[in-house]
Formats: C-alpha cells, structure tokens, sequence
C-alpha cells in the first residue's frame, strides 16, 4: 500500500526506509511569485501544490505590539530578517536591554505574556490540512495584522529563540560580551526567556494535541566556522533551556524538530542528549558537518533536514546539478531512513523555481538504500 506523506516523514524520523524520500520546504521569500506562478491563494495551498510532505501552524500576537508591527519584545519585525532585511545591525533600531548592568535592570523590562497570544488558531489551521501531511506546529508566531483572518497571519512570522532573542535585547556584540562580562546579568535574562517559551510551548502542545506530530524549536548559535561561543558557555547559558523544552514537548508524544545553522560539531551530541529528533538545516558543505561523518556519527540517533545547498546549487546551479546533489544526499544520509530532503535554509527570490520543482522530483525518484 502506497505510503502517505505523513507516513513517510514519520517513518523516515523513526529510522526505517520510506518508500520515498519525503521532503519539506522552510522559508519562501519573496513568495509572491511562487502563488502568481502556481495560482495558489496562501502558502497552505503552496505546499499543497509542490507536493510537501508537511504542513505547519503557529500561534498569533493579539495584543498591542501587534498592532504597531512590533515583536514580542517590542523591537521592529518586518524588515529585519529575510533576503534584504538588517538582521541584528543597529539600522534595525534599538535595544531594550543594551544597557543593563544589573539584574534588576533586566527584572524591570516589561517581558513577553503569553497570554497575548491565539493558540487555538494553530490547531484550526492543522485540523484543516487535507494532503494527509505530517503536521508540526512552530515555536513561531504570526502577527495579527488588519485586513487579515488570524489563519493567514499564522502562516508566517517571527520564531522564539534562546540566544538570538538575546541578540534582539541587547544586540549582537553586547550579548556576546555579556556573556563574559555579566554572566550573571545574562542568566536573568535566560531565565526570563526560559518562563515564557517554556508557557508558550506548553499553550502551542496544548492546542494542537492530537493533530501535531512535530514540534520546531530554533536557535542559531555558530557561524558557517563553528560556535559563537565557547563549549562550556553553550552549556551553561543555552543547554538546559533546550533540554527543558525538549522534555516538554516529548512529554506530549511529538517528535522535536530543531533549527539550527553552521557547524557545531563540538555540542552536536548535546542536543542529542537533550532529546533533539531532527536536526534542520545540515549545511554540508561546512567542516563538520560532512554527510557520511554525520550519518556514521549521529545517524542512529539524529535523522536531518536539508542538506540541498542554498548558498551554490540551487541559485546557480542547474536542474540536473540540483538532481545530482538530491541523490547523493539521499544515497548517503538517507540510507536506511533518518533523512527529509529540502534546502539547507530558506528559498531566497533568486533561487529558480524550475530548481526547487527539480529538487522535490528527484527525491520522488532517487534510490533509496537499505530498508
């Protein structure tokens, strides 16, 4: 019997052989283009129509940041991220936190309620999914806007991060230095952090029990080089947070899908540790994360996410060149399941279509190994 797409992905994540390799697409930006060029009127219809294997929601911001498009932290959203946005620069805007210089200081900033937020609008747009997709539900957060159902605002926005939303409240260089200098200063802030995602995790599983087999979580911590900080800083600063939310989530039946980008090849086995099922988004092209090294070392207990190189292959490569990479992705991160085939980060508006639709077909077709 012909699998479902929600049958592959699960099988692929448990390390048994799929049929086929199932695959999965993260950010679309600019996607425009991609409903003009395929008629669909949302991004639920897009991945419906590409022939996705999974399908996502998330909650939404009601309350009044929302109304001013500001994050949860009251720092500026659009614009900031994606293909031309300002990422952590100071052209972005300010930072709450950049003066702290004591944990009364960060006691004092008005955090996140998770109160402020629609949960039940996650589970109403996976009880809606008809593909027989696998369904995950994101450590993200749609931004009500006007004009907008809560439906369509939950189809994108912002994500809720240990250590990047650190470099959100103190930008970049600070939260670093901080990290040195007022370590004290950085575990308040941890654990301000650490209340709220760990209450909107638990509202974001509650909402979509039953429906949800996958729950994203996401940080970014190392460089295409390696960490951003030492070993023993990622340890102290980062690790038990995740292994809390981890836990939390296994607690509800999901598996736990983690973002993260670089090579970190010296805490990899940490995150196995704290529970991490999938790993997103496996660059291989960096030192450490070569994929028989990772299939030999983790491919028991880690199934990867991506692997298809955004930064050569699809934007400049050929249809046949990105055919070539899906079946040497496949032949050797795939062999005997652990593997979804995608990009190793988002689309970005110079990827060409014709590559992506070659991606997800070559998938279809390559051989798998083992089973």
């Amino acid at each position: 019997m012909q699998e479902t797409p929600r049958e592959r992905v699960l099988r692929a994540i448990r390390h048994e052989q799929p049929e086929v390799t199932p695959v999965n697409l993260g950010g679309i930006y600019g996607i425009d283009r991609w409903l003009d060029r395929f008629g669909a009127r949302d991004e639920v219809r897009l991945r419906d129509l590409l022939g996705v294997d999974i399908q996502y929601a998330r909650p939404v911001l009601t309350a009044e940041p929302a109304e001013q498009g500001l994050g949860i932290f009251g720092t500026p959203v659009d614009g900031v991220f994606g293909s031309d946005g300002s990422g952590y620069a100071s052209a972005r805007g300010g930072y709450p936190l950049a003066g702290a210089a004591s944990v009364a200081d960060v006691d004092r900033f008005p955090w996140p309620d998770p109160s402020d937020f629609d949960y039940a609008v996650a589970g109403r747009v996976l009880r809606g999914v008809s593909g027989g997709q696998a369904l995950r539900v994101d450590m993200k957060y749609g931004i009500a806007r006007p004009g907008r159902t809560l439906e369509e605002s939950a189809q994108s926005g912002p994500w809720v991060p240990l250590l990047c939303s650190l470099f959100d409240l103190f930008g970049y260089e600070t939260a670093l230095m901080n990290l040195h200098a007022e370590p004290l200063v950085m575990e308040a802030a941890v654990r301000h952090i650490e209340e709220f995602t760990l209450e909107f995790a638990r509202r974001s599983l509650e909402a979509t029990a039953g429906l949800a087999d996958i729950f994203w979580y996401g940080d970014d911590f190392a460089t295409q080089r390696g960490l951003l900080l030492s070993p023993d800083q990622w340890r102290r600063f980062l690790k038990p947070t995740y292994r809390k939310v981890f836990e939390l989530a296994r607690s509800h039946g999901v598996k736990v899908w983690f973002h993260s980008c670089g090579t970190f090849r010296p805490v990899l086995a940490d995150l196995v540790d704290c529970g991490m099922d999938v790993w997103e988004t496996v660059q291989t092209h960096l030192v450490g994360n070569e994929p028989e090294g990772l299939k030999r070392d983790f491919g028991r207990d880690l199934s990867f996410y991506g692997g298809v190189s955004t930064q050569t292959t699809l934007p400049f490569g050929s249809p046949e060149a990105v055919r070539s990479e899906v079946r040497e992705r496949v032949r050797v991160l795939g062999e005997n399941g652990g593997y979804i085939c995608g990009p190793d980060h988002g689309i970005m508006p110079d990827v060409p279509i014709e590559n992506v639709l070659a991606m997800i077909d070559e998938a279809r077709r390559a051989d798998v190994v083992g089973g």
